[in-house]
């Protein structure tokens, strides 16, 4: 088995890990970890991993995990009689070539991994969807799964939270595939919101050839005065300094305020003077395992608009796609200190 572990405190410190493979006990399964995506959002679980939880997935020791990936695996040896040979699984993986799981709550949908070391984790990243029978799944579309699955969740669940209660949204890092999800959900909705993005300079010809948000704005020029109240708005940027002038600029328009992630490290300084609402974090896992229609209500509608969107998104952006050990921490490394253009995407394979 190999394994890229990855210093907790010090997230560019990478190291290579050949092991022998962890025997397979009476009740679980051994996943083979196949392709999967790569993307600022892996980077923002590692800058999290201590405050979110992030590393407790697939700890290596006490100084090192295993940074989470979206992605898929094929199961390579079972001792859990509802779990066969074969299967292929979507899920949250590590950075590793193999997993261990122990299968609970086995349904033809999913499956949790109650293994002792996760058994207490969030329910949303343990859940492993099996392919066969998941409708969110496109046998000839993973790639782009494994690319856009929890960013599209997380765009598509905020239009919804918002349709309903106000008349603009503001979002950051518009170039970002969640951003991107949430004003073509909003789209969808037939609600009379506009989204107005909010990008850098170098990507404003992106943002507006997606042609998806009804206004695009540079961050340098935060012309925000036109705008009709009440406005939310929603941070994917994660740059505090940004999210003061933000509130500024609308004032007493500003009713709701989120925060999503954090797709830039550094960022504007911030002065910790905040005008308006307090921001409120909007977790996708809590909002879809609290859904009034249950999980698999929720995963219903969830992969409807996922097969919808797809194609869409396919347009925009070109799979990047790579092989092997060396491919896997070159593209860690890359992602840390820069970013593919908006129109392109990091899929991996062992």
């Amino acid at each position: 088995m190999t394994r890229i572990a990855v210093g907790r405190a010090d997230i560019a410190a990478v190291e290579v890990l050949d092991e022998f493979s962890a025997p397979v006990s009476e009740g679980q399964v051994r996943l083979a970890v196949g392709v999967f995506g790569m993307s600022a959002n892996n980077i923002s679980y590692a800058m999290t991993g201590e405050f979110l939880g992030y590393w407790a997935h697939f700890p290596v020791d006490e100084e090192r995990g295993c940074v989470p990936v979206w992605g898929f695996a094929d199961v390579v040896e079972s001792r859990h009689p509802d779990i066969e040979v074969g299967e292929r699984i979507f899920g949250y993986l590590p950075m590793a070539t193999e997993l261990v799981v122990q299968p609970d709550a086995v349904t033809d949908l999913a499956f949790s991994d109650s293994i002792e070391h996760r058994s207490t984790l969030h329910p949303w990243y343990r859940r492993l969807y099996r392919c066969a029978t998941d409708p969110a799944h496109a046998a000839d579309a993973e790639g782009l799964q494994a690319t856009v699955w929890a960013l599209f969740m997380t765009g598509w669940a905020i239009a919804d939270d918002l349709a309903d209660s106000v008349r603009t949204v503001v979002v950051s890092s518009a170039s970002s595939k969640t951003s991107l999800s949430l004003a073509w959900a909003m789209s969808q909705l037939g609600v009379d919101v506009e989204v107005i993005g909010l990008t850098s300079a170098s990507n404003i010809g992106f943002v507006a050839g997606a042609d998806i948000y009804d206004s695009v704005r540079v961050y340098d020029d935060l012309s925000l005065s036109d705008l009709q109240g009440p406005v939310a708005y929603v941070d994917v940027a994660g740059n505090a300094g940004m999210k003061e002038r933000v509130h500024a600029a609308l004032g007493d328009r500003l009713t709701d305020s989120l925060i999503v992630g954090g797709t830039h490290r550094g960022g504007d300084r911030a002065t910790g003077r905040l005008i308006g609402p307090d921001p409120r974090f909007f977790f996708i896992p809590d909002v879809a395992e609290n859904a009034a229609d249950g999980h698999a209500g929720f995963h219903a509608r969830f992969a409807a608009a996922l097969g919808e969107f797809s194609p869409w998104i396919a347009e925009l952006i070109e799979l990047d796609q790579a092989t092997g050990v060396a491919a896997v921490v070159a593209t860690y490394e890359e992602l840390l200190t820069s970013r593919p253009g908006p129109n392109r995407s990091k899929v991996l394979s062992w």
